[in-house]
């Protein structure tokens, strides 16, 4: 059986098919002029029986627009031809978090990602943006042959995204194995809705699984968040905070979950043996964790304390 014929955009060249979502497809793309890589999202016609409504697409094109970070992906151009509707980001490279669960990560490797993804979420909720959709399939590397960049992670797919008002909105769509109970209610939802996805995807890449459903496939509320493995049980307070059912007790805001995960690292010997993940960023990190302000404040005191400690022992060593 013949593949269908690829589309045809001008100004693109079409390579390849690189999947399919609810609103359109994306393909592999060469921008014409540039040689730049492209992939290109074409959302279904206006006349498609399966098309998305037209302020649904323009939504989401300017949610994409307006965004730009590191750890989004970056958006080339937006345009219509004929009754097409389309939207041209960087390509991706490096494949996706799915497949690296499916793999193993190195333990390293998942916190590096949940900071990566963590201060994605945070440009995009300071912009009054609600991603509604976190998940494995949502998040692709950036490859190619930098070594500083290749391995960041990309949060991308905008198709459920809103702007917030006043704080307090309401989403339609979604992944249920991902939805926070108050998105899966259809309830009002903030940033803390995009925590408890993270959660949910945090304990995806540390046990191999999403949270179990009951019987009736109910998210993991009114019932005990699940236990981590002896290995990674230091992480526990983590994942019952971004998977606490109150979203009052989920964090705050980017910053405040950076700080719980830099203080886990410090207050745990399981976290020692971790190989440093260094890279060209505005903060250090430790131990592949970003370095926010307290973190690397209590960093200081701990090489204070450390430096006194040696410096008596050596002194009384001298002194004997």
């Amino acid at each position: 059986m013949l593949a269908p014929p690829l589309p045809a955009i001008p100004g693109y060249r079409i390579l390849r098919r690189l999947g399919a979502g609810a609103s359109g497809t994306v393909f592999h793309a060469i921008q014409e002029g540039t040689d730049r890589e492209v992939a290109l999202k074409l959302f279904e016609p206006v006349d498609h029986p399966d098309a998305t409504r037209p302020e649904d697409v323009d939504r989401e094109r300017r949610v994409a627009a307006s965004l730009r970070h590191r750890n989004l992906a970056r958006i080339h151009a937006i345009g219509d031809y004929g009754d097409q509707r389309w939207l041209a980001c960087e390509f991706l490279a490096g494949g996706t978090l799915s497949q690296r669960i499916a793999m193993r990560m190195p333990l390293a490797q998942v916190l590096d990602v949940v900071c990566d993804i963590a201060r994605g979420l945070g440009h995009v909720h300071a912009r009054g943006i609600v991603h509604g959709d976190v998940k494995p399939a949502n998040v692709l590397f950036r490859g190619g042959r930098d070594p500083r960049t290749a391995n960041d992670a990309v949060l991308v797919d905008y198709g459920v995204a809103v702007f917030a008002t006043d704080g307090r909105t309401t989403m339609q769509g979604g992944t249920p194995d991902y939805m926070s109970p108050e998105q899966a209610r259809g309830g009002v939802i903030d940033g803390r809705s995009d925590f408890y996805s993270l959660g949910v995807t945090l304990h995806e890449m540390l046990v191999g699984c999403v949270p179990l459903r009951d019987g009736n496939g109910e998210l993991p509320s009114h019932r005990a968040i699940p236990r981590l493995p002896d290995r990674v049980h230091w992480l526990q307070p983590l994942l019952d905070t971004l998977l606490a059912e109150d979203p009052a007790e989920r964090p705050d805001d980017t910053g405040a979950l950076l700080d719980m995960l830099a203080s886990l690292r410090l207050a745990s010997p399981e976290a020692a043996v971790l190989d440093p993940a260094p890279r060209d960023e505005g903060l250090p990190r430790t131990y592949g964790v970003d370095a926010t302000p307290s973190s690397l404040r209590a960093w200081r005191w701990l090489a204070l304390v450390l430096a006194l400690a040696i410096g008596a022992a050596f002194a009384g060593w001298l002194l004997r």
